[in-house]
């Protein structure tokens, strides 16, 4: 099996059409029957149905285009990345933040460290708050933006603190509270509260939104899988939203007011995987964009 006879199961599944999928791949009619005829014996599989008048992919075709798909992308990608990397970069810095991060920070960071090192290739990667800990983990990051008590209790690590963030209120403009410098967790009493999905937030988080559930008891709670659908849910008059300042998108519609409670937010380094020197410049840049 190689990347030719994938590339050409791939079009094929998308085309349902030999004469088309030639034409996309820059080659000939009978190339793409080959290679197609070569993968089914391979595999021993038969991917697709085909007469002079159809092409079909068969039960098996289906499941095997649904993964082989994703390979085949990243397999490009992964051929792309080296190619670069050998022409232009020698090192290289894994990134990896919550897909809830404000991503208004993300381009401060890229065009501070472009400038400063232009010599290190960044993998900038999105995860959610469980799957990037565990990549951290497994030294599949080098750098990573998260709360210090996911952190603390991880082996060879050094991490250093950005800022100390905020719990906020995300509410309507002609919401009463909109006026106000601070709210309390007794005011949210008889209020409906949207707060994000316990499951992909760390424990930290969990407990201040626990907190404010038992302290409220007068309440009705929503939970929100990412912030953009608490703020849709905000807009359609569901609720307030609860949730730390760092993931807060700036929004005209929106009021954000300050909650009486503090989370610390911290950029953690792997201790072997990155250079000191790269470390320290690393962390000089995104302390002077964060602080």
């Amino acid at each position: 099996m190689n990347t030719r006879q994938l590339e050409c199961f791939t079009k094929l599944a998308e085309t349902l059409n030999f004469s088309r999928t030639a034409k996309c791949l820059y080659t000939t009619q009978p190339s793409v029957t080959y290679q197609i005829n070569a993968l089914e014996n391979e595999l021993k599989l038969k991917l697709f149905l085909r007469n002079k008048r159809r092409v079909e992919l068969t039960s098996a075709g289906k499941v095997f285009y649904d993964d082989i798909r994703e390979v085949l992308i990243k397999i490009n990608i992964a051929v792309t990345k080296a190619k670069n990397y050998s022409q232009n970069f020698n090192s290289s810095l894994s990134v990896g933040y919550d897909s809830n991060i404000n991503m208004g920070y993300i381009p401060a960071i890229l065009r501070e460290c472009k400038r400063k090192q232009p010599q290190i290739y960044i993998y900038l990667r999105q995860f959610f708050y469980e799957e990037k800990i565990v990549k951290f983990s497994n030294y599949k990051l080098d750098v990573i933006f998260t709360v210090k008590e996911s952190v603390v209790n991880l082996p060879d690590v050094n991490y250093r603190e950005l800022c100390i963030s905020h719990f906020v209120c995300v509410l309507p403009v002609n919401h009463p509270f909109a006026g106000r410098k601070t709210v309390e967790i007794k005011d949210l009493q008889a209020q409906s509260l949207i707060v994000l999905d316990p499951l992909k937030r760390p424990s930290e988080m969990v407990c201040i939104q626990n907190e404010i559930q038992v302290q409220c008891t007068n309440t009705h709670i929503y939970f929100s899988d990412s912030v953009a659908t608490a703020y849709a849910m905000i807009k359609g008059d569901m609720g307030i939203a609860v949730m730390p300042d760092f993931v807060c998108q700036t929004d005209n519609g929106l009021a954000i007011i300050p909650l009486l409670l503090n989370l610390l937010f911290l950029m953690v380094l792997h201790g072997m995987q990155v250079t000191p020197s790269r470390r320290q410049k690393s962390l000089l840049i995104l302390q002077r964009i964060y602080i």
